[in-house]
């Protein structure tokens, strides 16, 4: 398994009130815990510049019915058949500031960075209205899920559209992580690896049935000191999905929060660059289908 060194001169620290847009995060405040602050690291970038990148944020391109962002990692041209990567930010951010994530890594693939629903005063965007503290886990939940399905319909014109090696990666912090966990129960035909980071399968969220053959491996990245999305509600919603037959693993973080730290970033990049490079060697592309939930919808 390839290791990525942490970065020495960046930490990924949470920013609390993320809600200030792209290129201007002030320094973290007591407030309401959003998505992971990203710096980028000196020296080049992935991205290459491009219109569509440089495009403000209601001028991006859009599949389904959410722009994103797209970028090529390693030495990857946009016409290549690679791997895609999709990475959802949290609550506050956006996807170029997301992307930074990103900027060390090496492998040859397809980044697709997804932008939040609902737009926030100040800057950054939102998934869906509640917060994972919210008492109303029914409503969250809906949320979750309606958001989830705008994403596997992207997914869907994504794949369909590009030259796609293997089945996507899908991974995201905090409300992305949420998502990431929901997409992958609710679809998992679609994905070939999930890894939600800092997120949380609420119970009306778990499938009621054994997890489908071809589930893709979910391996999931949490804190114990996490304020914004707790670690055990996590923690039980995992055993929720092993008591269902599903390939599930969480990954615990003694005394980390709720932010992406060296060490979560270093195993974080573990299993994507196996994911990558597994579906790079995939001789097939994936087949667009009829979307259709594998689970109870909340609402």
């Amino acid at each position: 398994m390839r290791r990525i060194p942490a970065w020495s001169a960046c930490v990924l620290l949470l920013a609390l009130a993320c809600s200030e847009p792209y290129g201007a995060r002030p320094a973290a405040s007591a407030g309401t815990p959003a998505s992971a602050s990203t710096t980028p690291p000196a020296g080049p970038a992935n991205e290459t510049p491009t219109a569509a990148n440089d495009a403000a944020p209601d001028e991006l391109p859009i599949a389904g019915r959410l722009r994103y962002v797209e970028v090529m990692l390693g030495d990857a041209k946009p016409d290549d058949r690679l791997p895609m990567i999709i990475a959802i930010h949290g609550l506050g951010d956006d996807p170029r500031n997301f992307g930074h994530l990103f900027d060390t890594f090496t492998e040859p693939a397809r980044l697709i960075l997804p932008q939040g629903i609902d737009p926030r005063d100040g800057g950054g965007f939102s998934w869906f209205p509640l917060r994972a503290r919210d008492p109303d886990v029914t409503a969250l939940a809906a949320g979750i899920g309606r958001a989830a399905e705008e994403i596997a319909a992207s997914i869907e014109v994504l794949v369909a559209s590009r030259n796609t090696a293997g089945k996507p990666i899908l991974t995201g912090f905090s409300q992305g992580g949420m998502l990431t966990f929901a997409v992958a129960a609710r679809h998992p035909e679609l994905l070939g690896l999930a890894l939600p980071v800092s997120g949380w399968l609420p119970p009306p969220l778990v499938p009621d049935a054994a997890a489908p053959k071809g589930a893709p491996p979910i391996v999931a990245f949490h804190g114990t000191e996490d304020g914004a999305v707790k670690y055990e509600p996590a923690k039980i919603g995992v055993e929720a999905l092993e008591q269902h037959g599903w390939n599930v693993t969480l990954l615990t973080y003694q005394g980390v929060g709720h932010v992406i730290t060296p060490e979560v970033q270093r195993d974080l990049f573990d299993r994507i660059v196996d994911g990558v490079r597994e579906a790079a060697q995939s001789k097939s592309q994936p087949k667009s289908k009829s979307l259709s939930p594998k689970t109870k919808d909340p609402g």
